[in-house]
Parts: C-alpha cells; sequence; structure tokens
C-alpha cells in the first residue's frame, strides 16, 4: 500500500483505536471485506450455538503477528492476524472464537472489572498501612507490608483470570461439539502458544499470567481431543489466510511458504506476493486465473480492481470494482474504493457517480474518515458547495479534530437547510463535549 491511502481490498483503512482493560493498549486495525466476513460467518454460527444473537457478532481484525484474540467488552471479538496467518486449519480459528464467546457468555469482560477493582482495593490498603507503619518509625517493615499487598493483589487477579479462562474453554468444548469443529483445533492451537511461550519472556508475555499453563489446559480437555476426528477442509478460511500472508509478508517468504501448493490458495498467495514484489503482469495473469477458476466470487474482481488503481489504469480498475459490487452489493469497503477510483479518475460524470456509491458507504459505516474526505471532493466538483463544510465537519470528528470539526459545522449551519438529517447533525457536532469524538 502506497502513502496515498488508496482503496483495496486489503488496507482500505487503517487505523488506530485505544481499547481499555487492564492498561490501555493501541491497536492497528485492518479492515477487509473478505476477511470480515468469512470470520463474521463463523463467529455468528458459533453465537447461535451459545445461545447468542448472531446477528449481534462482530469482528475486528488486529495487524499483530501474535497469536492471540479477545474481547474487551460488548460482543465484538478481537483477532490478531498473526492467529490466522500461522493456523493451521479452520477447526483452530474456530476454537479460539469459540472461547473468546465463552468469555461473552459468562460476562468475564464485567466481572473482570470488578475483580480487578477489588484486587486494586486490596493492593491500595496495603499501601496505607505500610505507610503507617513507615511513619511509625520502621521503613523496612512498611515496605514489607506494601510489596505484599501488591503481591497479594496481583495473585487475586490473576488467579480469578485464570479462572475465568478454564470457564471459557468449557464453553468453548461445547461450542465445538455443537457445530461439528474438532477439537484437533485446540491442539493445534495449544502447539502454537507453547512455540510462542519458548520464545516470549514472562515480562513480554501477559498470556502467561493471565491463562492456566498451555500443558494444563491440554490436560483437562485431553477426553476430548483424545479420539477427536480429523480438522475439515474451508476454502474460506485457505483463501482469508492465503491474503493475510500474501500481504503481510514478505514476498519471498510467501511464495516460499506457497510453492508447491497448486491449489487456489496458493495462487491467490503468489498473485498477492507478485503484485508486492512489482510484477505486476504476472500477477494480473495469475487473478485472471483465478476468475476463470471461479467467477463468482467478489473479492478476486476486488483484488484486480485494486492492482489497477494502485497501478494508475482507472477504467480497468472501474471495470472491477463494478463487477465486485455487482456480486455484493453491500459492502461498504468496495464501494469506497469504487468511489476513489471515480474521483481520481475525473471524467464527465465520474463525480455523480461517487456519490451514491460514498453515501452507500456512510449509511452502514458513518465513522470512515476517507469517505466523508471524498464525499468532500464529489460535492466540490459536482458545484455543491453548501454540502462541503458538512461533509468536512463529520471529517474532522472522525479523526478527532472537533475544533475543526466544530468551526466546519458552525459554517454548516449557514449554508444547510433546516429541518434536514445534515443539519440537525451539525448541531450535533457544535454540541460535542471537547473529549468526545463521535456522537452516533
Amino acid at each position: 500500500m502506497n502513502n496515498k491511502l488508496r482503496g483495496g481490498v486489503f488496507g482500505v483503512l487503517i487505523a488506530c483505536i485505544t481499547f481499555f482493560s487492564v492498561t490501555a493498549h493501541a491497536l492497528s486495525v485492518i479492515r477487509d471485506t473478505e476477511v470480515e466476513s468469512v470470520l463474521t460467518s463463523y463467529a455468528r454460527k458459533i453465537f447461535k450455538a451459545a445461545g447468542l444473537n448472531p446477528n449481534n457478532a462482530q469482528i475486528v481484525l488486529v495487524n499483530d503477528h501474535s497469536i492471540n484474540a479477545f474481547v474487551a467488552g460488548g460482543q465484538t471479538i478481537f483477532v490478531h492476524t498473526g492467529l490466522i496467518t500461522q493456523s493451521q486449519s479452520v477447526d483452530d480459528i474456530i476454537f479460539v472464537l469459540s472461547h473468546e464467546t465463552g468469555h461473552i457468555v459468562g460476562g468475564h469482560i464485567v466481572r473482570g472489572i470488578g475483580a480487578y477493582g477489588q484486587a486494586r482495593t486490596t493492593a491500595l490498603i496495603s499501601t496505607i498501612l505500610g505507610g503507617l507503619v513507615a511513619v511509625a518509625g520502621r521503613p523496612d517493615a512498611g515496605m514489607a507490608v506494601m510489596m505484599g499487598g501488591s503481591t497479594s493483589a496481583a495473585g487475586m487477579f490473576t488467579a480469578y483470570r485464570q479462572t475465568e479462562e478454564s470457564s471459557a474453554d468449557r464453553t468453548a468444548v461445547d461450542i465445538m461439539q455443537k457445530t461439528h469443529y474438532s477439537m484437533r483445533g485446540f491442539e493445534n492451537t495449544m502447539k502454537l502458544i507453547q512455540a510462542q511461550e519458548r520464545i516470549s519472556s514472562s515480562d513480554d508475555f501477559s498470556y502467561l499470567r493471565t491463562h492456566p499453563l498451555t500443558r494444563e489446559r491440554v490436560n483437562a480437555l485431553e477426553r476430548f481431543t483424545k479420539n477427536a476426528p480429523a480438522v475439515r477442509d474451508d476454502i474460506r478460511y485457505d483463501l482469508i489466510r492465503a491474503k493475510l500472508i500474501g500481504f503481510l509478508y514478505e514476498p519471498t517468504q510467501t511464495r516460499s511458504l506457497y510453492q508447491n501448493d497448486t491449489s487456489m490458495a496458493g495462487d491467490y498467495a503468489r498473485a498477492i506476493a507478485m503484485y508486492r514484489a512489482h510484477q505486476f503482469e504476472q500477477a494480473q495473469q495469475m487473478i485472471d486465473n483465478l476468475i476463470r477458476q471461479k467467477n463468482d466470487y467478489p473479492y478476486f474482481y476486488e483484488l484486480k480492481g485494486q492492482f489497477y488503481l494502485e497501478t494508475g489504469n482507472l477504467n480497468n480498475a472501474i471495470d472491477n470494482y463494478q463487477k465486485a459490487i455487482n456480486l455484493m452489493p453491500n459492502a461498504p469497503l468496495m464501494r469506497l474504493s469504487m468511489a476513489q477510483a471515480l474521483l481520481e479518475r475525473r471524467q464527465a460524470g465520474d463525480a455523480v457517480r461517487a456519490i451514491p456509491h460514498l453515501k452507500a458507504v456512510l449509511a452502514k459505516e458513518n465513522d470512515t474518515p476517507l469517505a466523508w474526505q471524498l464525499l468532500a471532493t464529489a460535492y466540490d466538483l459536482t458545484g455543491k458547495q453548501v454540502e462541503i463544510p458538512y461533509a468536512m465537519a463529520e471529517y474532522y470528528r472522525t479523526i478527532g479534530d472537533l475544533k475543526s470539526a466544530k468551526r466546519m459545522a458552525k459554517k454548516a449551519l449557514n449554508t444547510l437547510p433546516k429541518n434536514t438529517p445534515a443539519y440537525q447533525h451539525a448541531q450535533d457536532i457544535m454540541a460535542l463535549p471537547e473529549e468526545k469524538g463521535s456522537y452516533y
């Protein structure tokens, strides 16, 4: 991906978000329609088996090479790319998603916050008592009390978390049985985690402190894995794994991994690797071969559209994005790429064509900065100057620049017709407190 933030099947948007658990972490989030769609389809099946509403399942893809997934409140599962690229089968992914669903079913996030609060209280009381002992003339004893309290608090929280993890494992087993996936996926995942444990120090690998040791988890579930059936084949899993490897690994590494793989997934990974190695003609030929094998798969056309867009062949980019959209009309990121290609080409009527695509994106994903920015451009090119301030106000809102957002919203209120949704949203932006950047 280049510095112009072009649209494409992978990395259409890369943004940093912040979530809060025991400590705050900034996450690099990758957007990709194909990967999100496949993982969400798995999550919905799992949610149904767990007695949850399948429509509430949401997946966020985190650009991180480690083998991990987590929930941070609500019913959203965050999945590290490393979990997918280093997995061996779809059953591996299903177990991990089932385990995280176990945390949701058990209400572990809310209860975990309470446990953390209790642990913090224990540490605070010990610190106060230690301070009083020190003031009384025993600084050595005071330090011992404070250190003991901290250790006790850490142990309390760790023990609580390990109990949660064991509970989530048990829920995952039940889900795997209901959905008929193999517990071999659990075994495969534990082997990956064991390998990760060996190369990670205890200070850097927080998994060790909050999960039961891998061998204990394997022993606890041995009766379910002993005679488990073989893992299943799933072309959707194979394709998303190949795509992530193609885009995240060095091209030479991708070609090495897939050198003897003559499957569709192997061609997919090699096509992306060739493109990233600037072997554009060979990459296009391989994508065309994939389309001949499966001409109703929208993501092949989307990838071909990206290749053309990023190499400046806008006519072919638009043609392929249109084919992808015809097959998958409700994919916002495809429409975002289509709009970007139209606005870059700037032929007569292109800006007019781009506007409905951008509005369709924002109807589903209102906090997409690039869509608001492109919409402002489209309004400018079509002579709709009165609409530009509102679009820019929303753009600034989505990137967290509230000062600029309110400045543009104020302009919008002077130009927009009253009692329209845009006018009302501009008023909402004006009313936003400074520390918040979204109101939808």
